[in-house]
């Protein structure tokens, strides 16, 4: 278990915590709740006033310790406000750091919640202060935003910092934020992942110097006294304060408790690409003191695949440098490490990178489809484009050659909910189509060095369009229900197909044939996978996608000759999923057969099925490994290439069933 969300991890030393890398421990405060209470804390309930008392508890959190859990009732009447919880320390802060975990939440009502700070005169009506929060319904259908405000009079006075930020249901986050002088920093990373955040931004203002710091919820909706949805219920753990001069943490620098295992230094971090594969892996582990970690606790796995014994420890003043060579060019990885202490997992890290390089992706081997250069003129395409676009000072390049400002037929080359030119900066390559085409992804307040909102982030520029001048252009502002046409010659082969996107809602993307006529409406199709663009946080949070059947398997999609293939946005047009991707390119690689991934393993209750993919169940060269339970589990196990599959050997290991086989 990751030791972040381990209760016993942090009640063992109220030391230091998080992320800065130098801290001084005399001024550092840790409260993990574990005792199950808030004793040092203040309570200030508002709503007391109408009879709407805030509920206050400590349950159990996923690691046998407690949490902190605040339930805002609605009030009966709006006259005091809507429904709001604080609790704060009484001590004054100026420069310092914050944190805490966020472990739940009411996804569903209008709520913001986070961490007070420089908080004074705090009472009905007169808080002054500043918030860092949270509002998973800031856009409709759970689109998110985070933000700090300033706080006058127990009401919101001003946003000085955003993000666009949506945090998935289910998970756990830790929020970071510092305030030095007139400056506020903010970082928000996943808990399976502390090496790097998935936002950063920054707010600068100068109307409180210090105060108190605490936690809370309100409602910030218009259904004040509906008891359902005028509620705010978030679950908090793990709050710390202190102070350093050196707050500003770097990528990989994590620093957490002394005493138990962090991994620190990763390379490649997460949604790295073109990672050289003879730098392979590498990242330190260390107990931020003089205590040691025995590489036997390190396990590394690789898409499914333990490759454990590929790895080398070297001791250092550091901690222990572990390194693995065992990475293969040209592939995708869903990366864990986990290390184990006596009682099972104390640190785990889970990433995803690619070892493409920049000259496979442009060459002959690969076929690259940009998710901008559809169909125009009811069917038409250009076969191996032209780079094309527009330079800064306006000037086309390769105009004639490639897609750009070539026009769609609605219904026929492509299908849009909007009905006129998308317009303005969503408009810079098909300025004739709604299909919005955009340099980068625009988030608000996105990134530490822009504070103003509508910065373009955009993707790893690839060299055919560094060496003419041009940015990659992505498809944005999608919806449900959207679809795009793409016609190629396909050299005769069978590939892996991957989306290059991204995305701030779990969004499945389809990949179809075109099997009726291209060039008329209503034309049939083949559905052929489907890409699952998981929830990264923010919309330009880049990674490679792969395509897999309806059983959750790789995709090896045999091609030849000319085809028209179809991407469609899955889902029905819903706010939850409404311009929240930025779908760069499809790749099209040559299928390779990865050790234990030539294997198909899907599991059901019922020996008639359905059988699907299950995520428990570890693929490595002939073995295959799954957890014991007290649930009956059938297993359907296939090679993808139709190659006999031999059970060699079954076999109960340290509580997990192992089967060896043989193809």
């Amino acid at each position: 278990m990751n030791p972040s969300r381990h209760p016993a991890f942090w009640a063992r030393t109220l030391s230091i915590l998080l992320l800065f890398t130098t801290i001084d421990a005399s001024l550092a405060q840790t409260e993990t709740f574990d005792s199950g209470t808030d004793d040092g804390w203040t309570r200030f309930s508002p709503l007391d006033i109408v009879g709407a008392s805030s509920i206050i508890t400590f349950p159990d959190d996923p690691a046998d310790g407690k949490a902190y859990r605040f339930q805002s009732p609605a009030p009966p009447v709006p006259d005091a406000g809507p429904a709001r919880t604080f609790t704060f320390r009484d001590e004054s802060l100026s420069d310092f750091y914050a944190a805490t975990d966020i472990l739940d939440w009411n996804n569903d009502v209008d709520q913001a919640f986070g961490i007070l700070f420089r908080a004074t005169s705090i009472g009905l009506g007169q808080t002054l202060g500043y918030v860092f929060n949270y509002d998973p319904q800031q856009a409709s259908g759970g689109r998110g935003q985070i933000q700090f405000n300033i706080v006058t009079g127990e009401a919101a006075a001003g946003t000085i910092g955003a993000a666009n930020l949506s945090l998935e249901p289910g998970e756990s986050y830790r929020f970071v934020m510092e305030a030095m002088g007139t400056e506020f920093k903010a970082r928000i990373y996943d808990l399976k992942n502390l090496t790097a955040p998935i936002a950063s931004f920054h707010a600068t203002d100068d109307s409180y110097g210090a105060g108190s710091a605490g936690l809370f919820n309100f409602y910030r909706g218009g259904e004040v006294t509906d008891s359902d949805l005028g509620i705010a219920d978030t679950t908090f753990d793990n709050f710390n304060t202190g102070t350093s001069d050196d707050r500003v943490p770097a990528p990989g620098t994590w620093r957490g408790i002394e005493g138990w295992p962090h991994i620190l230094n990763l390379s490649p971090l997460h949604r790295t690409t073109f990672h050289p594969v003879d730098e392979g892996i590498q990242f330190t582990i260390s107990t931020l003191d003089e205590q040691s970690v025995d590489l036997e606790r390190v396990t590394l796995t690789l898409n499914g695949r333990d490759i454990t014994s590929s790895i080398i420890g070297q001791s250092s003043e550091n901690g222990l440098q572990v390194t693995s060579k065992a990475l293969q060019p040209n592939t995708v990885y869903e990366a864990r490490i986990e290390i184990t202490n006596n009682e099972g997992p104390a640190a785990i890290t889970e990433w995803t990178f690619d070892t493409f390089s920049d000259a496979f992706l442009s060459s002959e081997a690969v076929e690259i489809i940009e998710l901008e250069d559809y169909n125009f003129d009811g069917g038409k395409f250009v076969d191996n484009p032209a780079v094309s676009g527009f330079l800064a000072n306006g000037s086309g390049v390769n105009a004639n050659e490639g897609y750009v400002d070539r026009e769609g037929e609605p219904e026929i080359d492509f299908f849009d909910h909007s009905a006129g030119p998308a317009g303005d900066d969503k408009a810079i390559y098909r300025s004739f189509d709604p299909v919005a085409t955009q340099a980068g992804a625009s988030e608000t307040g996105s990134a530490e060095e822009f504070s103003g909102p509508d910065p373009a982030i955009n993707d790893t520029i690839r060299s055919q369009y560094r060496n003419v001048g041009l940015t990659e252009i992505q498809v944005t502002n999608t919806e449900g229900g959207e679809w795009l046409n793409y016609t190629r010659e396909f050299e005769t082969g069978d590939y892996q197909v991957f989306l290059r996107g991204a995305g701030r809602a779990t969004q499945e993307i389809h990949l179809d044939e075109v099997i009726g006529n291209p060039t008329e409406p209503d034309q049939a199709t083949n559905r052929l996978g489907t890409f699952t663009l998981p929830n990264m946080g923010m919309e330009f949070n880049y990674r490679f996608v792969p395509l897999l059947d309806s059983n959750g398997a790789p995709v090896r999609l045999a091609l030849s000759g000319t085809k028209t293939l179809r991407v469609t946005i899955g889902t029905e047009q819903e706010d939850r999923v409404k311009e929240t991707t930025a779908l760069n390119y499809l790749a099209f690689v040559p299928a390779t057969e990865e050790p234990g991934k030539a294997l198909i393993v899907t599991t059901s209750a019922q020996v008639e099925g359905p059988f699907t993919s299950d995520s428990t169940v570890q693929l490595r060269e002939n073995q295959i490994t799954l957890p014991l339970s007290a649930d009956q589990r059938f297993l359907n196990i296939s090679s993808q290439n139709g190659t006999p599959v031999s059970i060699t050997k079954i076999e109960i290991i340290n509580g997990s069933l192992v089967i060896e086989y043989s193809l």
